[in-house]
């Protein structure tokens, strides 16, 4: 087992592989030598002319290969298969063994020679029909972060006080493109409104790389108005949608870390002038409906982060080719459809 067998043809059986704990696709090894190596060595034999049938089974395995580089498996649902060797009509082997064991110790041998400097990777079964099984990505692990605990009763020398924020400028929707709000006018209790400008517009429904495996999501940036009719409503005005950074995420969630905020924040402040953080988007893989919009774990995340009244959250519905946007708020209570417009260029 000297190199490994990379492949451009997604509908190869093999393994993807992902470089960091930041999960990015480096592409994907074909299975099939993998196998021819591994159990031509254990078998004492070539196999060539063999067959191999794998079965998967719903066992979780959630546990890091041991060695270096770690492996971590991203379909962990899926942790354990039955393998069966066949030369022609005569079976030669059949024997189940856990993912860890016939995927990641062989790539970690590989990959600890041809990418040293590499210290963690993450491989997931791929090809056609192993969709099925849900890809997961982990959320990354801080480093360098440690728990400060009180002793009970001592008291803390350290007051956080909030700063007021300067009052939004004002704005119309026609000074923010919408000359006609159309069939999304506005309704005396709307109280927050949603503009995208065109390249925060573009990139959502058209541009940005999302998977149809697991939920991607980022923040959005933008600037904050009063309603120069009525000072009591906001405009929200989405200028850029930022891809987020060291995430986690699964088929059915989507996961912010205090890092993914942080790389969030600088790069807000490299777009310059007043630009500030308005909210955050993410996916679902399924059709929009009128009765399913966020998850209740959608609704948690955003009534403890997005804590501003103006803050919003983008859903964007995928369904093969197409792309649904939809913007919420929080009124204090629930989660609730905000008025939106998408600005073309």
């Amino acid at each position: 087992m000297s190199s490994i067998a990379w492949t451009d043809d997604r509908e190869t059986v093999g393994i993807d592989l992902y470089r960091t704990d930041d999960y990015v696709l480096q592409g994907r090894v074909d299975l099939f030598p993998l196998l021819r190596s591994v159990f031509g060595e254990a078998l004492g034999r070539p196999l060539d002319d063999a067959l191999f049938a794998l079965s998967f089974h719903q066992v979780a395995d959630l546990r890091e290969s041991s060695g270096d580089p770690v492996m971590v498996n991203l379909r962990p649902s899926h942790s354990y298969l039955t393998i069966r060797i066949l030369v022609g009509d005569r079976l030669i082997y059949r024997h189940p063994h856990s993912v860890r064991e016939v995927f990641a110790r062989p790539l970690q041998r590989l990959l600890g020679t041809a990418f040293p400097d590499d210290k963690h990777w993450g491989y997931a079964p791929a090809g056609p029909g192993l969709e099925k099984i849900s890809l997961e990505r982990p959320a990354p692990r801080m480093e360098g972060t440690i728990d400060v605990r009180l002793r009970r009763g001592r008291t803390s020398r350290l007051n956080l006080e909030e700063v007021a924020e300067p009052e939004p400028p004002p704005a119309r929707l026609a000074d923010l493109g919408v000359p006609e709000p159309g069939e999304n006018g506005l309704r005396a209790e709307d109280d927050v409104a949603v503009v995208f400008g065109p390249e925060a517009g573009k990139a959502l429904r058209h541009e940005l790389p999302l998977s149809e495996e697991i939920e991607e999501g980022g923040f959005l940036v933008g600037n904050v108005h009063r309603d120069a009719d009525h000072p009591e409503r906001y405009l929200v005005e989405v200028v850029h949608a930022l891809p987020a950074e060291r995430t986690g995420a699964s088929m059915l969630q989507f996961t912010f870390t205090g890092e993914s905020f942080l790389r969030a924040n600088d790069a807000v402040h490299r777009l310059g002038g007043d630009l500030q953080l308005v909210g955050w988007y993410h996916t679902h893989l399924f059709p929009a409906t009128e009765r399913l919009g966020l998850s209740s774990s959608d609704v948690e995340l955003h009534s403890r982060t997005f804590r501003r009244r103006w803050q919003i959250a983008g859903l964007l519905n995928l369904d093969g080719g197409e792309r649904v946007l939809r913007a919420y708020g929080w009124d204090g209570r629930k989660m609730r459809r905000l008025p939106q417009w998408v600005v073309d260029g």
